[in-house]
């Protein structure tokens, strides 16, 4: 897949962290496993891994809602470092990047989530430039988190969700 940045504008990059009490394995094993995604990030409806399951080089293609309407995005998986970094590149309706960092803290993980955001659609971009549309981003990027947090360490696990602790 080559992901090319047809779009000159600048990009949106959202990002947010989570601190699970679990080993980074257990949510790196999670994070990999992107066919149960639509269990813990509301908006995706379906992935279907077409090539190299759990290693860099896995491309799938991802079923999300994008203001309601249902569209199609690629990804390949660039980076799987075990229990430490996770990239991955996508393109479709909105195009760009994700990663995430874990940092073992002892009693649990810390994950950094950065995404990078290029609405290939005009009329997109300028909703996504808006300050409300960020806010909106970024409020259910926390609530994802927070779903996969619960999803990994169970209902009894106290997971926080917040900023980023150091964005670079």
């Amino acid at each position: 897949m080559n992901v090319a940045t047809s779009n000159k504008r600048a990009a949106e990059v959202l990002g947010a962290s989570l601190f699970a009490p679990v080993s980074a394995d257990a949510l790196y094993e999670a994070l990999l496993d992107v066919r149960g995604f639509p269990g813990w990030a509301p908006g995706v409806r379906r992935v279907e891994i077409l090539a190299g399951a759990g290693a860099p080089g896995m491309v799938s293609e991802w079923e999300v809602s994008v203001l309601g309407a249902r569209r199609k995005v690629m990804s390949v998986l660039e980076k799987a470092e075990p229990y430490g970094l996770l990239r991955w590149a996508y393109e479709g309706p909105v195009s760009g990047y994700g990663e995430c960092v874990l940092r073992d803290q002892g009693d649990g993980v810390l994950a950094e989530f950065r995404t990078e955001l290029r609405p290939e659609d005009a009329l997109l971009r300028r909703v996504m430039s808006s300050s409300p549309a960020r806010s909106a981003a970024r409020r259910h990027l926390k609530r994802c988190l927070a779903h996969l947090g619960q999803k990994v360490c169970g209902e009894g696990g106290s997971v926080r969700v917040g900023p980023l602790a150091g964005f670079r």
